[in-house]
C-alpha cells in the first residue's frame, strides 16, 4: 500500500504520507540531491527537502535525509497544524500552509475562512466550524487567502517578487491535488 513512497511510512497515516509526498514534490525534495539549494536571496537560506536552515538552525541541512525531513514535517507541521482533525483535502492545504507560513498562521487562516475565532489555537469551536464547512468552499477560499498573503509578502519586501510565479504554481498544484482527494 505504501511501497510507492521514497521514505519510510511506518507510524504515519496514509493521509500524512500522501500530503508529505506532495510537499516533497513541491519543494524539489524528490530530486537526487533532495532539492538542496542555498539561494542568498531566499530568506530561508540553506534548504534541503524543503527544510530550511532559518526554520531549523540547529540541523545540518546538507546531511539531512528524506526520512529526517519526513519526521520534521510530521512533528513540526502536520501535528502542530492539527491536520489529523481535518478531511484529507483540508489537511493537505493545512500542511502546505504550515510549511510555507507556520502552523499558527495556517490555523488562523483556516479559522478566518470558516468564521471561527482566529486565535491560532484549535479547540472544539474551531473543529466544529471547520467540519461544518463545505470542503470545496474551504479549499477554494484557502487558496485565495494564501494568494493574498503572497501579495502582502511582496508588498512588504519587493525582492521576493522573483518567487511569485513559483508560489502561484504551487497553489495551482495544491488545488489540483486537493480536488483529486475528494
Amino acid at each position: 500500500m505504501f511501497s510507492d513512497f521514497p521514505f519510510s511510512t511506518k507510524g504515519y497515516t496514509p493521509e500524512f504520507c500522501h500530503a508529505v509526498y506532495f510537499i516533497l514534490k513541491m519543494e524539489g525534495g524528490l530530486r537526487a540531491n533532495g532539492g538542496y539549494v542555498n539561494d542568498p536571496k531566499d530568506p530561508g537560506g540553506e534548504t534541503k527537502f524543503g527544510i530550511s536552515k532559518r526554520a531549523f538552525p540547529g540541523i545540518d541541512i546538507a546531511a539531512l535525509t528524506i526520512d529526517d525531513a519526513v519526521r520534521i514535517y510530521h512533528r513540526n507541521y502536520w501535528l502542530a497544524a492539527h491536520c489529523n482533525d481535518w478531511s484529507a483535502p483540508v489537511a493537505l492545504y493545512m500542511l502546505d500552509s504550515a510549511v510555507q507560513h507556520g502552523a499558527v498562521t495556517a490555523i488562523r487562516m483556516l479559522q478566518e475562512i470558516c468564521g471561527s475565532k482566529a486565535d491560532g489555537k484549535v479547540g472544539p469551536n474551531t473543529r466544529k466550524a471547520v467540519n461544518g464547512c463545505d470542503v470545496e468552499y474551504l479549499c477554494a477560499r484557502y487558496g485565495l487567502r494564501r494568494a493574498r498573503l503572497y501579495a502582502r509578502i511582496i508588498k512588504n519586501n519587493h525582492t521576493q517578487v522573483r518567487f511569485i510565479e513559483g508560489w502561484h504554481n504551487r497553489l495551482v498544484h495544491l488545488t489540483d491535488a486537493a480536488w483529486e482527494m475528494q
